[in-house]
Parts: structure tokens; sequence; C-alpha cells
């Protein structure tokens, strides 16, 4: 049998999310009426939220929400140990969900979250569109987002990705690489639309260059013929700027498997800096993000709402450029 959602009681009682959040809280803002039509809802599809039992008054859990895309993605996992290190130092524990990139999924997730009467939620949604709705959810909430997928006007952390694109992009034309290609992420992801402009920026702001994008396939199969097609054709770009580790480890291994040597014959830049990008076998030249500072100022963000701040807080964290072996300079080639 499904699980009935807060989304399934606002289509019954015809409310929005954040009203049936308000109404179940008792918020004074909502009306008698209201109130009773949600109870009503409720009742009638079966829907018995542990928040009925807190009465008038709302108890701390000293628990908060974590909810992420995919917790097996190496740097969502590194943001969640620093979330669960930090919140335990404060005397909390942390319930970790993920969405798997489904936006359905993600909400019924933080229903899910909100319904175990979470004190706080950190969250990093799919997308620009999933974060409205979630805010509606989130109202009478703390939360804290992760990246760029917010409202202007919530409280956030996320690295300059603007900033890190730019040094990375730098750097390769310092080593005198002058054909650059830019590979990978989506077209509507707003952390690729910041990293690609950091790169133009840097691109541009150099003579007699050639700035080249390709965006990311659909599937992981896909992604890989595409690679292989690249770096098969006869005239290879001087780098490679990988929109993440994991496209750029996949550029590692079809370059092995077509006889490129990296750097020899390609640089390679990534952007992340995966739990083991510095292993020996791949040494891989990237850009960090700290995760364990997102998740340790996510953390701090939060507590500070629960504990009653209003304040709307903004942390842009600077990202470093982690120099190892996958760039060469052009010249001695």
């Amino acid at each position: 049998m499904k699980r009935v959602t807060l989304k399934d009681v606002a289509a019954r009682a015809g409310v929005s999310f954040s009203t049936v959040s308000r109404a179940l809280n008792d918020r004074p803002e909502i009306s008698a009426q209201t109130k009773a039509q949600v109870n009503a809802a409720c009742k009638e599809l079966g829907y018995i939220p542990n928040i009925a039992a807190r009465g008038l008054v709302r108890r701390e859990t000293r628990t908060i929400g974590l909810l992420v895309p995919d917790i097996s993605n190496d740097y969502f996992a590194g943001v969640a140990l620093a979330v669960e290190k930090t919140a335990r130092e404060n005397g909390y524990r942390v319930l970790v969900c993920s969405s798997l990139r489904d936006p359905v999924r993600e909400s019924e997730a933080l229903d899910g979250l909100l319904s175990q009467q979470v004190d706080g939620v950190i969250l990093a949604p799919v997308s620009v569109t999933s974060a409205r709705q979630l805010e509606q959810m989130l109202q009478s909430v703390p939360h804290i987002y992760l990246g760029n997928n917010h409202s202007d006007t919530c409280s956030y952390v996320v690295v300059d990705n603007k900033r890190g694109a730019y040094e990375a992009t730098r750097y390769l034309l310092c080593l005198g690489h002058r054909n650059i290609l830019f590979l990978g992420g989506h077209t509507d992801s707003l952390t690729r639309q910041y990293r690609v402009r950091g790169f133009r920026k840097a691109m541009e702001e150099t003579a007699d260059t050639k700035a080249q994008e390709l965006v990311e396939c659909n599937s992981a199969q896909q992604t890989d013929r595409m690679i292989e097609h690249l770096l098969r054709e006869k005239d290879l770009p001087d780098a490679i700027f990988a929109h993440s580790d994991r496209i750029a480890l996949r550029v590692l291994q079809a370059a092995d498997e077509c006889g490129i040597a990296i750097p020899d014959q390609l640089s390679l830049m990534g952007f992340d800096n995966i739990s083991y990008a510095d292993l020996p076998r791949i040494n891989l030249t990237t850009v960090s993000q700290h995760k364990g500072r997102i998740g340790h100022t996510a953390v701090l963000r939060l507590l500070a709402q629960i504990g009653g701040s209003t304040e709307q807080t903004v942390d842009v964290l600077k990202p470093e450029l982690m120099i190892r072996g996958t760039c060469r300079a052009r010249s001695v080639r």
C-alpha cells in the first residue's frame, strides 16, 4: 500500500504543501476552518503525522535532516561525513536521505524527514524548480541549502564555482595551452553554468585561444562513447577541463585505451577533488571544493537558526587548485 504523504493531504484538503505543514503545527496564521479541512483530510487518508503528538509546543528532537541527490556520490558522501561529525559534536544526530535526482522522490523524502520532527534540514535540491516546491514545505522549519539550487532569499552554503573554474583555466593557459575543451555537465545545471562562465572569462582574457564546450550525454555509456570519439579525432585539444572528477576519470580510462599519454599528449583538469584523486595511478590535477568545510559550515548555520536566528546567511567558500600530475607545460611535449 502506498504511503500517504503531505502532498496527498494537501491535494485532498485543496490547500498547498506549506498550508498543511503550518496547519499541523497549529500556526496562528492558519484559520480554524483550514485546520479543520487539513485534519479531516488526514483522517480520511489515514495520515498520522508524528507532529500531531506535539500539542501546541514543538519539542526538540536533537535531530537534523540531510537531503542530497546521491549519497554514493563522493562529494555528497564527504559533505555528509562533515555534517554528521559537526552535528554529533553539538549533541545532534543526523537522518540522511537520497533523492536519486528525482523531484518526486525528493519531496517524499523531505516529507518523511519532517514527519520525524527533525529540528532543521540541510538540503541540496536537484534543481531550482524543485527547490521552490521544497521551500513551501519548509516555511516553518529551519533549513540551509547546499549549492546553487535555491532562491535568493534563502540561507545557503556554496563553493565559488566560477572562481574555481577561472583559476583552473588560468593555470592551463599559463602552461601554454590555447586549445582547451570544457567537457561534461548538463545544460540545465546551474553549477555547470557557473563553471563555464569562469572558463569562458579566462579564455576571453587571453589572445589566440580556442574554447570548446561539450555537454554530458544522458547515460554513462553514451558519455563514454563521446569521449572515445573525441580522443580518436585527428586534432586533439591541448587540454581537457572536465566538469567533474567523475568525467575526468572517464577521460583517463579512455585515453589509456586509445594509447594517448596523459599529460604528455593531453593535459587533464578535474573539478571536485574526490577522495581518491591523489592516488598514485590517478594523481589528478583538480579543484577542491573542501567538502568538510561545506558540511561544517552548514551545520553551524543551521544550529543558529534552530536557536532562534532569523538572519539570512550566505557563505561562498573559496575553492583551491590542487596541482598534481595530469597537466604539463605545452612547450615540453
